[in-house]
């Protein structure tokens, strides 16, 4: 008689999903998310470390940086990125980039969060996403977001 054996609990890491429309170009804002000088504008300083395989490094903060690798990139419509956050698992961060009509909506999630982690991680990207639409509008100069 075959025996079947039952696995525990299924769980799921928490994760975080914006969706945004912004009032510009899909090409603009794919300028604005994959480009250092851009990117540093709204999200953190950011320096490409190892251009060859992907690898960067973002200042979140005065003495707070994050680092990670792009692992799949689909210009100019999606890539996806691993964050190290020590001493927890790495995240994933996917990032889409959708035409419309009149703008173009973004689209991140971000996933395999740390349940200790997500109250963080939602400050930072409500924040970091409000000044992407600033920019993105061109309603405002785009400022070092550690400025911000």
């Amino acid at each position: 008689m075959a025996q079947t054996t039952h696995a525990g609990p299924a769980t799921r890491a928490p994760q975080l999903r914006y969706v945004r429309t912004l009032n510009c170009a899909a090409d603009r804002l794919w300028n604005l998310i994959t480009t250092p000088d851009l990117l540093s504008g709204w999200l953190g300083s950011t320096v490409l470390s190892d251009t060859q395989y992907g690898g960067f490094l973002v200042a979140t903060g005065p003495r707070t940086q994050q680092t990670g690798i792009v692992t799949t990139c689909e210009p100019p419509h999606y890539f996806q990125a691993a964050f190290n956050d020590p001493p927890h698992h790495p995240t994933t961060v996917l990032v889409d980039v959708v035409p419309a009509q009149d703008g173009s909506h973004l689209i991140l999630t971000q996933a395999g969060i740390h349940a200790s982690r997500v109250a963080d991680y939602d400050t930072f990207w409500t924040a970091a996403l409000d000044r992407l639409e600033r920019a993105a509008s061109d309603q405002v100069a785009v400022s070092r977001a550690d400025d911000a």
